[in-house]
């Protein structure tokens, strides 16, 4: 007579391919309504840059404030235009390499500068302690 053992066989983690395919395709479609989701929102969210009023006519100083808003359009253009000649001054450098010699100067001037603000400090501290 043939003995049963009492160790209890673990089941199979095979997987039906009907039930593989059910499970990915679930998937694709719960992807797919994310991203239409997600577009809708995205197109709707995008708000209309709203037009600016302008100063009314009727304003009392409007021949200053339209004087100084120009001024600052005018300042904002030019600090544009001073960083993009600054990053082609940059890039240029870079080209060139002389930009890593001027970082490792720079770096050296910090180094010193951090030494010596380290050396004031133990002075001060040195002072102070001293009875």
């Amino acid at each position: 007579m043939v003995m049963k053992s009492k160790i209890a066989k673990s089941k199979s983690k095979r997987v039906s391919l009907k039930k593989k395919d059910k499970v990915i395709r679930k998937v694709k479609e719960h992807n797919r309504k994310k991203a239409k989701e997600a577009k809708k929102l995205r197109l709707s969210g995008k708000n209309k840059v709203k037009k600016d009023p302008g100063i009314p006519n009727n304003w009392p100083f409007k021949e200053q404030e339209l004087k100084a808003l120009e001024a600052r359009r005018t300042k904002a253009i030019e600090e544009l235009e001073q960083k993009k000649a600054e990053r082609k001054e940059r890039a240029r450098r870079r080209k060139l390499g002389l930009l890593e010699e001027e970082y490792d100067s720079k770096l050296l001037e910090d180094s010193n500068k951090n030494t010596n603000d380290f050396g004031n400090a133990a002075k001060t501290r040195g002072n102070r302690i001293s009875f």
